[in-house]
């Protein structure tokens, strides 16, 4: 990608950042432009590389959010929309005298490195690789930065993308539904939201939810840095996780971030009286605030994070925690999402405020049913590595992140951590008994 030629810039516009995108950048990562959204996927032989170049080419120039970049290498409250592309650059690759051992090295080699050749500064923040291979056998590469892409957005591109390639391979004009509100404008209709007296009602509100709270116990106090980082996972099985969300929660008006917040809570503080946690919660970003445009379709970095802290009696069942921690998020205003309105938006003395309570803990984030249905998808998920996502560089955010999906079926706790701060055989340990505690609070 080259640098934004002078024709480029007066075609583009400059557009306000989105709280997410704000706090990105507030992170001063040394490689933030490996930060990425990636699927690396399997396409059928007549499916050419034009196709999906083309396909592509259209999915970005429908989603605006797609063009952003940051404005030349400056980091300011404004980024640059990029104009429509009139072609959508594309490596190809031809791995068909290759084994597959070769070929699958050399697929997670050039995925590697097409991964990190981002530019915040040049638009379209977006890659993307055709592989041709032994057998008759093609892979289509396709990264999007994280920063104009959040997961559930990503859902939408690949789907988007399938659609357009499915359309191209008949010859038929490729028909995509819009999003009812551009990215650009959604960000303007924050930052005007941002001096409300509703929402800026709500900063003492905030300042109480995520108060301090006791720092969780490490094995080692070492710096958390993301080349440390290392996950373990935990699993309920598939007749456990059908109770779970077909009879136990249905109408109790609990979510899975209520029952793993709690759980949480014990496992890492341990037991006997009080014990609180202080976590950073997600949220999609998509609804909660009055009077919100329609952003069901809309591309970009829209989730909205949170902090909350939760303090529970452990010496009461798990059915009374969990009332305990439910009560407590119930306080959550518009679903959350006006506390990165504040904090990322808001004016100098609410940024300030909500800044110095510092970063939480851990996370819990719910990410919901993931990986179904690729049977009947023309571009289904690929076998092959296609490399580090993130960058290794920098600090983590949290000491802990547990991410809790639907695979297949089966409910399963990812749980990211440091291996400088933890033995592998802690985090197990609380992966399991996160898991126990669910079992045996709500399914015995």
């Amino acid at each position: 990608m080259n640098e934004p030629s002078s024709e480029d810039l007066a075609a583009a516009q400059a557009t306000p950042l989105l709280p997410e995108q704000r706090r990105f950048l507030t992170r001063n990562l040394p490689d933030e432009h490996h930060w990425n959204q990636v699927a690396l996927l399997k396409a059928p032989p007549e499916l050419t590389a034009h196709h999906v170049q083309e396909a592509a080419r259209t999915v970005v120039n429908l989603h605006d959010g797609l063009r952003l970049c940051l404005l030349s290498k400056e980091r300011g409250p404004a980024g640059l929309q990029g104009r429509p592309l009139d072609e959508m650059p594309i490596e190809t690759f031809d791995l068909r005298d290759r084994d597959a051992a070769a070929a699958e090295e050399a697929i997670t080699r050039e995925c590697t490195r097409i991964q990190a050749s981002m530019r915040m500064h040049q638009s379209p923040l977006v890659r993307l690789a055709y592989f041709t291979l032994a057998g008759d056998e093609r892979r289509v590469l396709l990264v999007v930065h994280h920063f104009v892409c959040d997961g559930l957005s990503f859902g939408i591109v690949l789907a988007d993308l399938e659609r357009a390639c499915r359309s191209l391979l008949v010859s038929r004009p490729v028909s995509l539904v819009p999003p009812s509100t551009t990215s650009a404008d959604f960000a303007r209709w924050l930052t005007e939201r941002a001096a409300e007296p509703r929402l800026r009602e709500q900063v003492p509100l905030w300042l109480d939810l995520g108060r301090p709270a006791e720092p969780v116990p490490l094995d080692r106090d070492k710096e958390n840095t993301m080349a440390t980082t290392d996950t373990v996972a935990a699993r309920l099985g598939r007749t456990e996780t059908a109770r779970l969300m077909d009879e136990v929660l249905p109408g109790t008006g609990l979510g899975m971030v209520d029952v793993f917040l709690t759980a949480a809570i014990p496992t890492l503080q341990g037991e006997g009286g009080r014990r609180g946690v202080r976590s950073n919660l997600i949220g999609h970003g998509r609804r909660g605030l009055p009077g919100q445009p329609n952003v069901a379709r809309t591309v970009s970095w829209l989730s909205t994070r949170y902090p909350v802290s939760v303090e529970v009696d452990t010496s009461e069942s798990f059915a009374a925690q969990l009332q305990t921690v439910s009560g407590r998020l119930a306080n959550i205003p518009m679903d959350g999402a006006g506390y990165g309105i504040l904090a990322h938006l808001g004016d100098e003395a609410t940024r300030e405020a909500l800044a110095a309570q510092g970063e939480p803990d851990i996370t819990v984030n719910y990410l919901g049913k993931v990986g179904g249905g690729s049977a009947a998808k023309m571009l289904p998920r690929a076998s092959e590595d296609p490399g580090p996502d993130e960058t290794e560089t920098g600090l983590r955010e949290h000491v802990h992140g547990i991410d809790v999906l639907v695979t297949d079926g089966e409910l399963e706790v990812v749980w990211y951590y440091s291996t400088n701060q933890f033995d592998r055989a802690t985090v197990e340990g609380y992966a399991s008994e996160l898991i126990d505690r669910v079992r045996g609070g709500l399914l015995r």
